[in-house]
């Protein structure tokens, strides 16, 4: 799911979207009108209601899908129209029409229809008033439908069990697969030369070790379980729809959503003494190993990073020498957008990152403490966007404590 960036002295809109001069509008009679080629440029086609229900709305999905519902309703997907980052951004310039693509991909979802480019210019899109727009529907983000709706029926792993009150046909091999994930989750273009999108979680999978092993992003991202699909049927082997990724939750009051969190990251330390006496020095390692995630770490947004904190602390928490790393992109986003530096960590990569601490003669009760901190954006980057406060920028996705003296 797409995300929207501010950037600091620059709008950023869409996944890593940084926008320096808009072109200013002029007589475009006399341009090429472009056709939407890409994936990401085009919407999912109009959908209606399969016979037997009475609307596309998530809501009314939830009726007899609950326990789906409700995963879906505590997902990011549920909440990629009203997140209040890609708001603030939306609010400064919706003229950027493809990041909606992926935001609210349904055309049901979208106010306008868009026909081209002029001069195959993102900034000049070639539009009509959507007469099927529902703006209702438009606010449950990625709703049920995006995927689970196509040409009058509710698609489905199993097909029509004969107990369904509404269309249903069984999903082919391109539906609700990966496939469909990687329609938003891999997408790299440049609007400009300082406005780029650059999401490529899906080829970071392809060449990855797990892809070759016939897993998908649905193996980790949407766990099986077993149960009924509706109050009364019988259980089924189906999935959870929760979707955890980063795990940072989207608003001050939400808690992390531990409950379905298992991180891609496996952290371990190793002292070179089960227990240190005072004067003597410890040897440590801490061992960062991406060992779940078939993609680097971090994915997805380039403006994601994770720190590691690293510290020797006293019996009250203080630090007596502590360190902390960075892992993640760097861009240069003026006057032209490049990557600088990326250090993220490739599937079943393991970091060795030693710290050395001499024992003090008077010390007690000392440990050695490693937090790995998940984070959306930098402080900074949060401010400048008005978020610093409202929006959560990072979560502990990892921690350990050894004791070095007793």
């Amino acid at each position: 799911m797409h995300r929207f960036r501010l950037i600091p002295g620059l709008v950023a809109i869409g996944m890593i979207l940084l926008l320096a001069c808009q072109k200013q509008s002029g007589d475009t009679s006399g341009e090429k009108i472009e056709p939407l080629t890409k994936h990401w440029e085009k919407a999912v086609p109009l959908q209606t209601p399969p016979r037997g229900l009475k609307t596309l709305s998530a809501k009314e999905c939830g009726s007899c899908h609950m326990e789906i519902y409700q995963e879906w309703k505590a997902s990011f997907h549920a909440k990629a129209w009203f997140d209040p980052q890609f708001q603030v951004e939306w609010a400064k310039d919706d003229s950027l029409w493809v990041c909606i693509n992926c935001h609210t991909p349904l055309v049901n979802q979208q106010p306008h229809l868009i026909l081209g480019k002029k001069g195959g210019d993102y900034f000049q899109p070639v539009k009509k008033e959507n007469p099927d727009f529902d703006p209702a529907l438009r606010d449950e983000g990625i709703t049920c439908a995006v995927c689970h709706v196509r040409d009058g029926a509710v698609l489905g792993p199993y097909g029509n069990q004969k107990d369904a009150p509404h269309a249903v046909r069984k999903a082919t091999d391109g539906e609700l697969s990966e496939k469909l994930c990687m329609s938003c989750h891999n997408v790299t273009d440049v609007l400009n030369p300082t406005l780029v999108c650059t999401f490529q979680t899906g080829e970071e999978w392809k060449a990855g070790p797990y892809s070759k092993e016939g897993q998908t992003c649905i193996t980790c991202h949407m766990p099986i379980i077993e149960r009924p699909l509706y109050p009364k049927g019988p259980v089924r082997v189906t999935r959870k729809h929760i979707w955890i990724g980063s795990g940072i939750p989207k608003t001050m009051d939400e808690k992390a959503p531990v409950d379905h969190y298992i991180p891609g990251l496996e952290l371990r330390v190793l002292t070179s003494k089960k227990r240190y006496q005072p004067g003597e020095t410890a040897y440590i390692s801490v061992l960062l190993t991406n060992r779940r995630a078939g993609h680097l770490l971090p994915t997805g947004d380039p403006e994601y990073f994770f720190t590691v904190e690293l510290a020797v602390v006293d019996e009250n928490g203080a630090a007596l020498q502590d360190t902390t790393l960075w892992i993640g992109q760097k861009w240069q986003w003026w006057p032209v957008a490049k990557k600088l530096k990326d250090n993220r960590i490739r599937p079943l990569e393991t970091r060795n990152y030693p710290f050395v601490f001499s024992i003090p003669e008077d010390a007690n009760h000392l440990r050695f403490r490693a937090i790995v901190r998940t984070h959306r954006m930098t402080r900074e980057i949060a401010e400048q966007a008005g978020l610093l406060g409202i929006y959560p920028l990072n979560i502990v996705s990892l921690k350990q404590e050894v004791p070095l003296v007793e």
